[in-house]
């Protein structure tokens, strides 16, 4: 072979290289604005998600506002008792400050509620107390007071064994609450 063709033979194996190493960037950048593309609607798509998110939890804030304020006011109530020994010591603290001796029978009973996670045990109480009446019923009042969350089921005053005494035979239901129970079961049932 002669200079010439050798020199021609380099050139086009030269032009072959940077025409395929060319071919190779070409297919690169294709794929890089390929990528970009995608990653652009993905961000867009994401964009749109998050404000469709943010204006459905603005509109659920709004909607339990006045849940929110009703279970922020109760909390510390709810705080207050959070087991059977707090409740019994409420009622026994509110019968020695009223100054009530005759306690006819008092039966203290906690009932589980499985399908419940918010409110797991109930403690119901039963007590039948007779002393003067004004005593009797400012003692029902200091327990509304020291246990606002019960609910009283049964409540039957009847004559006492003097014209001015009162037998009140009353149940209430206390019940202990779990905050943090509430907050993961609304969590999951979202999901």
């Amino acid at each position: 072979m002669n200079p010439k063709q050798l020199a021609c033979v380099v050139l086009m194996m030269c032009i072959g290289a940077v025409t395929y190493f060319g071919q190779i960037m070409h297919n690169k950048v294709t794929a890089m604005k390929a990528s970009a593309k995608q990653a652009s609607e993905d961000a867009r798509t994401a964009e749109d998600a998050r404000q469709v998110s943010e204006i459905l939890v603005t509109k659920v804030r709004a909607e339990t506002e006045d849940l929110r304020r009703f279970l922020k006011a109760w909390m510390p109530y709810a705080d207050r008792v959070q087991t059977e020994q707090e409740v019994d010591s409420a009622f026994e603290l509110s019968l020695r400050d009223r100054g009530i001796t005759l306690v006819r029978s008092r039966k203290s009973e906690v009932k589980a509620r499985r399908d419940d996670k918010f409110m797991p045990k109930i403690v119901q109480t039963s007590i039948i107390v007779e002393d003067d009446y004004a005593k009797v019923m400012n003692w029902l009042g200091d327990i509304e007071k020291r246990l606002p969350l019960a609910r009283v089921t049964t409540c039957t005053v009847t004559g006492g064994s003097s014209v001015r005494q009162a037998k009140l035979d009353v149940t209430i239901e206390t019940p202990i609450i779990d905050m943090t129970a509430g907050s993961t079961s609304g969590a999951t049932s979202k999901k």
